[in-house]
């Protein structure tokens, strides 16, 4: 056996810490020069946003013309853009959107038969909000990675349920739910079933008409693809869900829907909400309709970067054909390369925030959103950055 000098190995360990300081030289060049947000909340804010943050100034109080006018002009955009008819009204809040899971329990009856639905780590958290307060919930569950059919729907529904809690997207697994078809799949066999809808992590990616799906509650908060920070929610509440909430007792008081609903008639609201917050989501939405429909177009080309990205490398999407998501792509990893490692390594190296697999999934996958004002130039940047770290894992380990 031979042994090198220590001529020998200088010279191997320089090659090593050469070998390194080009690796580092390449993924500079993808790095970003600020902190950039793929996660899939909160997200990155998107320019108008970061306009209206940087310019606030307090300039009236929340009972003063001003303050309604802000607020009308809110309500006027969210009926715009979501097509909101007048048999409908779109509530804002000062708390996120896990408060409006509770107040759609507070504001039924209590003897309503719900159904709720498990597709992954958050989903399943709206019926246990139910069970919590002692309501009867049953859950519909997949294995994760899968959604629900409208024909699994349209069986569950046979036990007569008075009302049923959807989530749009799963914000664990990358999983879309189509909920025109579900809610479509509900009345077909109920017709006087209530339908709840959660979009939190999909709400201003997709294109979503109210008029032709008609969700009873439709429900949202602001900083995923909204790109506000955590400072609000939206809710959007049927005619018929508002005289059911008047024929309910003990509403409490701050998710009384009742009386946010009456104060909404006149822009008010019973509970403070900043004007900051009816000025980020104005800014938003305005921004929203600047770019029109081709906002779906670039979230479909982002999430489609992604599937070409994995199937390059042999990765697979935790999401089964059929329902993946336009927002949230979580994707798998080569062996030896675990979801916690590969997230702190791409801040350290790309200056760029990803988010592990959640539960289950944390070592095995990343998530990687598709969210607010992202484009496919950063995305593919992204995406090289990760390739390279994924190619010279051992070096840089």
């Amino acid at each position: 056996m031979v042994f090198p000098t220590p001529m020998q190995g200088e010279r191997a360990s320089d090659k090593r810490i050469d070998l390194t300081q080009e690796l580092r030289a390449r993924l500079a060049s993808f790095a970003f020069p600020e902190t950039r947000l793929f996660t899939p909340g909160p997200h990155g804010l998107s320019p108008a946003v970061t306009e209206v943050l940087q310019g606030y100034r307090a300039l009236y109080t929340h009972r003063a013309g001003e303050y309604k006018t802000c607020y009308a002009r809110t309500i006027d955009l969210l009926r715009e853009l979501f097509n909101v008819p007048t048999s409908f009204t779109p509530l804002v809040f000062g708390h996120t959107g896990s408060y409006n899971w509770e107040m759609v329990a507070k504001n039924t009856p209590d003897n309503f038969r719900t159904l709720g639905i498990d597709i992954g780590s958050f989903s399943k958290r709206w019926a246990q909000v139910f069970i919590d307060l002692g309501r009867h919930a049953d859950v519909i569950q997949a294995n994760w990675g899968d959604g629900i059919t409208p024909d699994r729907m349209k069986e569950k529904m046979a036990d007569d349920y008075d009302l049923v809690l959807l989530i749009q997207n799963e914000t664990s697994t990358g999983v879309t739910l189509d909920i025109a078809s579900l809610s479509e799949a509900i009345r077909s066999v109920n017709p006087k079933a209530y339908i709840a809808v959660d979009a939190v992590s999909i709400s201003g990616a997709v294109e979503v008409d109210i008029d032709r799906i008609r969700p009873d509650y439709y429900l949202w908060s602001l900083q995923k693809d909204f790109s506000i920070p955590a400072i609000g929610s939206v809710m959007i509440v049927s005619d018929r869900a508002a005289e059911l909430a008047g024929s309910v007792p003990n509403r409490g008081y701050v998710l009384d829907m009742v009386e946010w609903l009456s104060r909404a008639n006149s822009s008010q609201t019973p509970m403070t909400v900043a004007d900051l917050t009816l000025q980020c989501i104005t800014a938003r939405l305005e921004e929203m309709k600047a770019e029109g429909t081709d906002r779906f177009v670039r979230h479909k080309a982002i999430v489609d970067r992604h599937r070409a990205w994995a199937d390059g490398r042999g990765l697979s999407f935790l999401a089964k054909p059929g329902f993946e998501s336009p927002t949230v792509s979580a994707i798998s990893l080569p062996e030896g390369i675990t979801g916690p490692a590969l997230t702190a390594k791409a801040k350290e190296l790309l200056n760029a925030q990803i988010a592990p697999g959640y539960g289950s999934t944390a070592d095995g996958y990343i998530r990687i959103a598709a969210m607010g004002m992202t484009t496919v130039e950063e995305t593919d940047r992204l995406l090289e950055g990760l390739g390279i770290l994924i190619d010279n894992w051992h070096e840089l380990e």
